[in-house]
């Protein structure tokens, strides 16, 4: 019995079948059967009932389940804690949001190539709700998003948080005084989409000051926004962090809107059950390597 066995054993409980299995894996499903093969001739047991579409587990299979993965953890742990952690290898598909993407994505990035030579990193550059909806159908094995994300079936830690204010080109003419958000959606509003984890609390900032959000334009990328920004064609809810040089420069101007907006945290999100020493090395440099914690460390 190999632990590269059992570790395909609960990728493919994880994502229902051997061929999900194996796009996960990076293999091939005859590689993904041959495993599971050798699993089951180890044990003498069937552990998957093969006479359906879906791989359901036999009860065989049931009982191995929970003590694979204990198994597997212990084995991840031993690598990270006693082996070279330069020998880990294998490919870990991550989900990162626009924010991390524009900012402290290459330097994690590069961090990981110099810790882990033998990692072969999947990126997805999407939404928070459809990052986390891919991670928990096992189709991403981590995820860095915009938090808190509330699912019994995910385990985070924070990476954490960024300041968001409201910003205009100063061709737009938009007044220095204190602007309310009834007084802001007089202006046109460059919005980020529905689909964003910052729309609802962006939607209730408006409507707590007696005002509708109604955004001239949508967009599910902030960069993009940005630009428009930086165009005059309207007022938007930027990352503070990310725009420094624009508002030294004098291209941006910060709105002194009230009430101020909470920072927005972002966090790393794996499945609960997650074992993978290196997607647990991932996670973990992840957090290292955040600007949004340096920044709110000090």
């Amino acid at each position: 019995m190999l632990i590269r066995h059992l570790e395909t054993f609960l990728r493919i409980v994880e994502t229902g079948s051997f061929a999900a299995a194996a796009d996960a894996l990076y293999t091939t499903q005859s590689t993904v059967s041959a495993r599971v093969r050798e699993l089951e001739k180890s044990l003498g047991v069937a552990l998957f009932d093969r006479s359906r579409h879906r791989a359901r587990l036999t009860p065989k299979g049931r009982e191995l389940l929970e003590l694979a993965r204990r198994m597997v953890s212990l084995a991840a742990h031993i690598s990270l804690q006693v082996g070279d952690a330069r020998a880990l290898s294998g490919v870990v598909r991550m989900g990162v949001v626009g924010q991390v993407a524009i900012t402290w994505l290459p330097r994690l990035v590069a961090a990981l190539r110099e810790r882990y030579p033998g990692l072969t990193l999947g990126l997805d550059v999407a939404l928070t709700a459809t990052l986390v909806d891919r991670l928990r159908a096992a189709d991403l094995d981590l995820a860095l998003v915009t938090g808190p994300v509330d699912d019994t079936g995910l385990q985070a830690a924070s990476l954490g948080c960024d300041e968001f204010v409201w910003m205009a080109a100063p061709a737009l003419g938009v007044p220095a005084g204190p602007l309310a958000p009834a007084g802001l959606a007089g202006w046109p509003v460059l919005g980020l989409s529905e689909a964003s984890h910052h729309y609802p609390v962006i939607q209730r900032w408006f409507e707590a000051g007696g005002a509708q959000y109604r955004p001239v334009v949508s967009c599910s990328n902030v960069r993009v926004l940005g630009e428009l920004t930086l165009a005059g064609l309207g007022v938007s809810l930027l990352p503070l962090a990310s725009y420094r040089k624009e508002i030294a420069d004098g291209q941006l101007q910060l709105l002194n809107t009230r009430p101020r907006l909470p920072p927005v945290e972002f966090v790393v999100l794996q499945r609960r059950n997650a074992s993978d020493p290196l997607v647990m090395a991932v996670a973990e440099t992840a957090v290292q390597c955040s600007e949004f914690a340096r920044a709110q460390a000090r």
